[in-house]
């Protein structure tokens, strides 16, 4: 793998009627060189795809013959709520994304299924803000079930919307210890619908994606957390509602009221430092975005 890839064909992985499909081939050199890096023969390594679509990095598994697990909203996993770590039979020793970006291509409710789901990342109704904050859990929650010294990996691209442009891969690696990233690859688009449009003016057509690769150090997810609070003023990371969402991940989606506190004031101690006031924040922000399921018992 180098700096720069370019795949012009797909190769014979997954559906090719899939809108936003990853190439295998970009896949299948992830694999081999994670293999490397972390020293694992590929029939022992295990590779995780949390956003597995059409089924692309499975059929690249097989053809390799590595451990693969397969996780996507549309199978009933949700990577802003549920644990993927709780969902293997190990700690993996990759763990891979490739999440929509906001709503360039809207995924449930259209791509499949008759309903759009509210936690969808492809969801219009969510906001570029939520968006980032929801992409964090993800990136948080691939890292936690991404085994020490094992790596972690994100394809995400740019997006330019009614005169506005996001560059959502440096808002990606902000969100991440600064010491684990260890490359950024950038993959040329190819087969996009725009590629027929023609553009004129100062318009840029943006043709290709960034695939961030992390390796996992020993720090828990909790100093992680942290660390990025107070290397940044104004952190993703810092926020409540982020703060209570991991902590419902650890919990299992449901936990009493002194369950939450406990694995809030473990996360977000640097909040709390600066709150006398905590437990009555995380009251407020349980009762704007969670569900109270019975006395004393929350839920996502």
């Amino acid at each position: 793998m180098k700096s720069v890839v370019s795949y012009p064909e797909r190769g014979n992985y997954g559906k090719s009627n899939w809108r936003g499909n990853t190439s295998g081939l970009l896949i299948k050199d992830l694999i081999e060189f994670a293999s490397q890096n972390t020293r694992t023969p590929l029939n022992s390594f295990l590779f995780v795809d949390a956003c597995e679509g059409s089924g692309t990095s499975g059929d690249v598994c097989k053809e390799l013959n590595c451990q693969y697990v397969g996780l996507d909203l549309h199978k009933g996993n949700d990577f802003t709520k549920d644990s993927i770590l709780a969902s293997l039979p190990r700690e993996a020793d990759t763990v891979f994304t490739h999440p929509p970006y906001a709503e360039m291509i809207q995924y449930s409710g259209k791509q499949w299924g008759n309903q759009l789901i509210e936690s969808d990342l492809s969801n219009p109704k969510i906001s570029k803000e939520e968006f980032l904050e929801r992409s964090q859990l993800m990136l948080l929650n691939q890292r936690d079930a991404t085994r020490t010294n094992g790596l972690y990996a994100t394809l995400i691209g740019d997006m330019r919307k009614k005169g506005q442009f996001w560059s959502f891969q440096a808002d990606y690696q902000n969100m991440m210890p600064k010491d684990e990233l260890i490359s950024v690859v950038i993959k040329m688009q190819h087969n996009c619908k725009s590629d027929n449009r023609t553009y004129g003016g100062s318009f840029i057509p943006i043709l290709h994606e960034y695939l961030l690769i992390w390796k996992k150090k020993g720090a828990s997810i909790y100093k992680v957390v942290w660390d990025n609070a107070l290397r940044l003023k104004r952190s993703i990371a810092s926020s409540w509602r982020n703060a209570i969402r991991l902590a419902f991940m650890k919990l299992g989606g449901k936990a009493t009221l002194q369950e939450i506190y406990k694995e809030v004031e473990k996360i977000a101690g640097n909040l709390i430092k600066n709150n006398k006031n905590w437990q009555a924040k995380v009251r407020q922000q349980l009762q704007y975005h969670f569900r109270n399921v019975q006395r004393g018992v929350w839920a996502v």
